[in-house]
This record gives C-alpha cells, sequence and structure tokens, in this order.
C-alpha cells in the first residue's frame, strides 16, 4: 500500500480514530527540546489546537504521561493530580484523555498521539488502547521514513550547493548558509524536528592581518575552517559568514549535542593553536532557527567580552617569524591546504590527476619556486600514496632546477639507476623511482614553478613524448595561476586600501536632511559614507569583493550612530540585506532607540530568501525600527524589494525624479507609486531634489518628503578633513 507523506497520513489517521474511538480532539505532537510541537489536529470539540501550535512540553497532558506522573487513559483527568499543571497552563476543557508514543521500528520515541474529551466517557473506551496504539506505530514508521527521506533530501542539497563556497576556506558561503538555514527551518516546522547553531569567531584576526599581513590571515581563517570541518558530523553544514566570522547549522542536535561538540571545538581548535570565541544555541519551535542563531552569536560575543584580556595578541604571537616568509613551518605541518582559493586548487588538482593517471604514475605535483625555496603546493595521488603538499627543499636540492639548468633530461625511468638523481638525498627522502618534470610559466613568460608526475618504483617504458603530455597541462596550470595571481594582487591592493582607511579612522559619515515637502521641516536625516577618494558605491563593491564587505558596511553605520547630529529626527543607515540579516547588526545597533532608526535595505547584491530576511528583520521591528526601499522604480528588483519587505518607507529612485515637471510617464509612475504606498500606509521619500519645479510637482502629485540639493547638501556633523564634495 502506497503511503502519502506524514502530514497526509496524520491527518486521515486522526479522521479513523475519531470516528472508531470518539473523543473530540485528537492531535499528533514531537517534543522537541523544552517544546511541545503539534503537527497534525482535529479539532471537533473547537477548543483551538491547531497544527503548528507551540506549547511548552512540561506544560503539557503528553508531557506528563511521559514522565510518569499520569495513565495514558482517564475518564477523570481532574482526579489525576499529575494533570494539575497541564488543566492550568492549556486552560483545556478536557474530563477524558489520552496518549501513546509514537514509537520507531528501532524503538526511538519520535512524538505521541493524543486525544481529549470535554465529557467523561465509559471507562469500557480503554479496549480502543490497542488499535490506538497499532495507529501511533503506524504513523511512528511513516515519520521514520519521511525523516530518512529527509535526512538523503539534506545531504543531496549539500552536494549540490558546491558552487556556493567561500573561495579562501572552501566551506560554504553566506548564500549557502541562508539556504541552508531556510531548509531546515521548512524541515523542523514540518516534522517538529530540532536543530542547533554554533558560532566560531576568530580573536586578534585584524591584529595578525596588520603585523603579518593578509597573507597570514588568509592562512589561518583556512586552518580555522579545517580544523572546525573536522569536529563537525556528517550531514552539519559549516559557511564562513564572512570576514573572521563561521558559523555551523547541525541538524536534529538538541542542546546537549551542540554544547558537547562546542566544548570538543573549543579544545580541537586550543590544540591548534588557533584563538576563537565560540557560541550556541537550540532551535525553539516558538521562534526557529534564525533567533537560535541570534542567540548563539550572543553567547558567542559574552564568550569573547569574557576572554578579551587573554587573548588580545593570541593571532599575532600564533606567527611569531618576522621576515620568515609568508607561511611559517608550523603552519604548512598543520595546514596541508595551500592558500590560494578552495575553487582554484581543486581545478589544479583535477589537472595533476589527469597528468598522474595519463602516465601512468604514483603522483603529480605542482611546485612552487619562492626565492630560493622550492614548496609542492598541489599533489595528486593514487590511493595510499603519502600525501607531500607543503613539503619544501632549496630549490639546489630538486631534479626540476637540473632540468631547468639542463643538466638533466626531463624524464627520469630510473632514478636510483640514473647517475646524477641516484645520489641526491630528495630521491629517498621522498622515494622517488621516477621521474618527469616540466616548469610552468605564467602568461608573462616568468617562471612560477614545475609540473612533476613521480612513481615510486621504476618505470622503464617512460619516453621523452610522455614530458609533452605534462607541458599540456602545464601550459592550462599557468593560465590559471596567472588568472590567480592577478587577483591576489588586486585583493591585497584592495585589502591594503581599506587598512589605510581603518587606521585613519574608517568611513566618514555625512547627513543629509530627510524633509517634509509640505513646509520644508526637516524630519530625519540618511546617513551617508565618504572616502578619501572614489565613489562610495565602489569601495563597498571592492570590499564585498574580497570578503570584507560587511566590515565595512558594520564600520559606516557604527560612525553613523556615532557621530549623528543632535536634534529630533530619525537616522536612515544604509546596510545591505546580507548585512540586515546578520546579528551583528543588532549588536552595532545595541544602546540607541530602535525607534528612530530607519534600515536603507540597498540593491548592492540580490534577495534569495525575502522570507528569511523578514524573519530576521522582525525583531528589531518589533522594538520599534522602520525599514525603506532605495532606488524605488528604477527597475524590478526595487519594485520586488517593495512588495517583499512592506517597508515604512518607499524611497523613488534620483532617475525617476529628474526633469519629472518635463515627463508625463516620470509622472505617471511616480504617481503610481504614491498611491500605492499611500494605500500601505508608507511614506514616500523623493530622492535628487535639485530645483524648485521637481519640488512643486512631487508636491502636487502627493509625494510628502523629499531629499536633494535643492533641499539639503550631505553635511558632517564635524569638521571633515577630507573636505568630500558631492
Amino acid at each position: 500500500m502506497a503511503v502519502d507523506d506524514f502530514a497526509t497520513a496524520a491527518a486521515a489517521t486522526l479522521r479513523h480514530l475519531h470516528e472508531r474511538v470518539g473523543l473530540e480532539t485528537w492531535a499528533v505532537a514531537r517534543r522537541d527540546g523544552e517544546d511541545y510541537v503539534v503537527l497534525s489536529a482535529l479539532d471537533a470539540a473547537d477548543v483551538g489546537l491547531r497544527a503548528g501550535d507551540v506549547l511548552l512540553w512540561q506544560d503539557t497532558f503528553c508531557g506528563a504521561v511521559d514522565a510518569g506522573q499520569a495513565p495514558r487513559f482517564s475518564v477523570a483527568v481532574e482526579q489525576e493530580s499529575g494533570w494539575a499543571r497541564a488543566l492550568r497552563a492549556t486552560g483545556f476543557p478536557w474530563r477524558s484523555y489520552l496518549s501513546v508514543p509514537l514509537t520507531s521500528p528501532d524503538g526511538t520515541v519520535l512524538g505521541t498521539l493524543c486525544a481529549g474529551g470535554r465529557e467523561a466517557v465509559d471507562p469500557a473506551l480503554e479496549q480502543h488502547l490497542p488499535e490506538v496504539e497499532l495507529a501511533a506505530d503506524l504513523l511512528a514508521t511513516v515519520l521514520s521514513y519521511e525523516l530518512r527521506l529527509e535526512h538523503e533530501a539534506r545531504r543531496a542539497e549539500q552536494a549540490e550547493a558546491v558552487a556556493e563556497r567561500d573561495a579562501l576556506t572552501g566551506v560554504g558561503n553566506r548564500r549557502a548558509w541562508d539556504g541552508a538555514l531556510t531548509a531546515e527551518e521548512a524541515r523542523a516546522q514540518r516534522l517538529g524536528s530540532t536543530a542547533s547553531v554554533l558560532v566560531v569567531d576568530l580573536d586578534g584576526l585584524k591584529t595578525l592581518n596588520d603585523t603579518q599581513g593578509h597573507d597570514a590571515g588568509d592562512a589561518l581563517l583556512v586552518q580555522t575552517a579545517q580544523v572546525v570541518r573536522a569536529h563537525l558530523r556528517p550531514g552539519d553544514v559549516l559557511a564562513r559568514l564572512g570576514g573572521d566570522e563561521f558559523a555551523a547549522l547541525l541538524p536534529t542536535a538538541d542542546r546537549a549535542t551542540a554544547d558537547a561538540l562546542l566544548a570538543r571545538l573549543r579544545e580541537g581548535l586550543g590544540a591548534a593553536g588557533v584563538h576563537a570565541s565560540l557560541g550556541a544555541a537550540t532551535r525553539r519551535a516558538a521562534t526557529g532557527l534564525a533567533a537560535a542563531w541570534r542567540e548563539a552569536d550572543a553567547a558567542m560575543y559574552a564568550d569573547k567580552s569574557a576572554r578579551a584580556g587573554q587573548v588580545a595578541t593570541a593571532a599575532a604571537q600564533r606567527f611569531p617569524a618576522a621576515g620568515a616568509g609568508p607561511f611559517p613551518v608550523d603552519l604548512l605541518e598543520t595546514t596541508p591546504q595551500p592558500v590560494g582559493g578552495a575553487a582554484l586548487n581543486a581545478r589544479i588538482d583535477r589537472l595533476l590527476d589527469v597528468a598522474r593517471r595519463q602516465l601512468g604514475m604514483d603522483a603529480a605535483v605542482l611546485g612552487q619556486f619562492s626565492g630560493d625555496t622550492w614548496t609542492l603546493r598541489n599533489t595528486a595521488g593514487a590511493p595510499g600514496t603519502l600525501d607531500l603538499r607543503g613539503f619544501d627543499t632549496h630549490r639546489s636540492a630538486t631534479y626540476c632546477q637540473r632540468v631547468l639548468d639542463g643538466s638533466l633530461e626531463p624524464v627520469v625511468a630510473d632514478a636510483d639507476a640514473h647517475p646524477l638523481t641516484s645520489t641526491l638525498p630528495i630521491t629517498t627522502a621522498v622515494g622517488i623511482g621516477a621521474y618527469v618534470g616540466v616548469p610552468v610559466r605564467l602568461d608573462d613568460g616568468s617562471l612560477y614553478g614545475t609540473l612533476c608526475a613521480l612513481s615510486t618504483t621504476a618505470q622503464p617504458g617512460l619516453r621523452e613524448r610522455d614530458a609533452g603530455v605534462l607541458e599540456i597541462i602545464a601550459e592550462a596550470l599557468g593560465e590559471l595561476l596567472t588568472h590567480e595571481q592577478h587577483r591576489v594582487r588586486e585583493r591585497r591592493s584592495v585589502l591594503a586600501r581599506l587598512d589605510a582607511l581603518h587606521r585613519d579612522g574608517g568611513p566618514r559619515p555625512v547627513y543629509q536632511p530627510v524633509v517634509e515637502l509640505a513646509g520644508l521641516r526637516p524630519v530625519g536625516h540618511e546617513a551617508l559614507s565618504r572616502f578619501p577618494a572614489g565613489a562610495p558605491d565602489t569601495w563597498f563593491a571592492d570590499a564585498a569583493r574580497v570578503g570584507a564587505g560587511q566590515e565595512l558596511e558594520l564600520a559606516a553605520v557604527r560612525a553613523a550612530l556615532r557621530q549623528r547630529p543632535a536634534g529630533d529626527g530619525f537616522l536612515s543607515l544604509n546596510v545591505s540585506p546580507a548585512l540586515a540579516a546578520l546579528p551583528a547588526l543588532a549588536r552595532a545597533l545595541d544602546g540607541w532607540s530602535r525607534e528612530d532608526l530607519v534600515l536603507e535595505i540597498t540593491e548592492h547584491e540580490a534577495v534569495d530568501d525575502y522570507p528569511g530576511l523578514l524573519r530576521h528583520l522582525a525583531p528589531l521591528r518589533e522594538d520599534g525600527l522602520r525599514v525603506a526601499v532605495d532606488d524605488a522604480g528604477a527597475g524590478f528588483a526595487s519594485l520586488r524589494h517593495v512588495l517583499a519587505l512592506q517597508p515604512d518607507f518607499i524611497k523613488l529612485d534620483v532617475s525617476l525624479i529628474r526633469g519629472i515637471h518635463l515627463d508625463a510617464t516620470r509622472r505617471a509612475l511616480a504617481a503610481s507609486l504614491t498611491t500605492f504606498a499611500h494605500q500601505t500606509g508608507a511614506r514616500v521619500v523623493a530622492e535628487g531634489i535639485e530645483d524648485v519645479h521637481e519640488l512643486q510637482c512631487l508636491r502636487d502629485l502627493g509625494v510628502s518628503h523629499g531629499q536633494g540639493h535643492h533641499l539639503g547638501r550631505p553635511v558632517p556633523s564635524t569638521p571633515d578633513p577630507w573636505r568630500p564634495t558631492d
């Protein structure tokens, strides 16, 4: 017999039991930590029990039965002292009650099947208990099957999300994290399952970047990702949220599991010399995973505050050897993955594996020359082959240097029998039986390193033409590495500019008044960021491209709050959708009245999950914070923003306002948006008002508020040494 999904099976079962057994209200529920989550309900008694309801487990009738404080079936609920608390807490008018567990085939208790009646029933009803228990077992079997399918689906989603990776560490990026959180929340709501969130924030990464350079900071990020990933369970999701913060989603993990994992991870990071602050929290059915993420972030921040005095210079001490090159020896020993981007390294490894297989060798390696040192950057080997990644030696001791200077042919079929290689220490140290090597050059002709194929035994069949195979692959590697070096140089340039900016105090806020058009009365200000040179959009885009966008945004928000002008009125802060959904933004707003703040959601990036963004904004909006949508009328994306976010302010784009008094099409669109705003209770702010004619036209259209040079230019609240021009 084919069985539909659990929700369908549960609804049908409850209808059948209601008809067969009686009792007016039936429900299937699961315990999720401290919560009791109703998965399906039939409420003929109209007491208000619905699927999706969440109660405290200790306040429920089923909780009392599970604790052994009350019987499975009773015709006189009020006479059972174990149910007194449930009667008071729920207010359900039960006289009769029944509760049996949902036990899976492996003996796991997944939930409860329960029923209540307003009237006392015939005690003979207890004879139906075996039938109810059978129904519960059938539902438990269906639920077990669906939970297994969901587990498999979760693993499939992880496999499909390979492209959504942080380029540096190879773990999930912010997009992958948001998708995983949304998918797991949907599962938890449907199946009553639990999950936990763990947050890891590196201590002293900025100090490390300042003292040892961003290469050292990148190496630490890669190492941290590897240590955290090694401590997670199969099926857990790890993502780098940006900057120095990682988060892990732990499906099905209750609080005890999450706490135990956090303790092991803290020990593992310490053993690796990685100093980090950690926090964990478990999903509550009443508030969801978004709230658990915020709680874990708050716990991490409390941990960081408690440890601040102990770890201020810990990261800098982790890399003490100034002038010893970008990667210390001890880091190479503990971090075999090279710094340079997980996607790039995966492509290089695939090419190396092609080379190894094509020549029938045990391993293929990419060696990099750095001064007088030759280091194995990437390796690909047959199963059981020793991973030599990170091995380095003086270039004069290598086969490769001899190939380059012409003293050794590129193909050595028997290293022990060759008069030159048989006496080289590297032959024994690495265990080389046969060798093929060719140079790898960048597009400008400069030497990067060498591509080598190695075998642990002699290979008499090797011929000079086999070097041609490696030459083709070396050319492809050279193109990849050239592109990577361009990317690295650009990244270092951007990071150097950001470092200089932060040393100079960070982005400088200027404040443009938002004016009520009827009386030209300022009612608030929008905070805008200014930089030493160049457009603000370019700075934010560059920072986002190198993974520092959220840090720059947060610096701009903090500066805007710290220097905000005195007086009444609201302050509007520009934030990206990604930052709006980060707990770090709520921390930045702590201590400031939310009621006079407006978050202006920018369009620097696409929003893939509007429901998720709304869940993150909900607690802030409940505290009084308002939301504005920027650039309305500039395109479909901005209109989608308006429809999805239900903003308090709709800001008409400057392209719509410029010359609006001369263009009937612009006036019609502005009028439509204004009418829509009035019907939804939002206020309209026209941006870029440049003259009195535009102002009067907007007044006639019913636009209530405006900004622009005609109404007030952006100015700093204190003298600005950069003297920005507008």
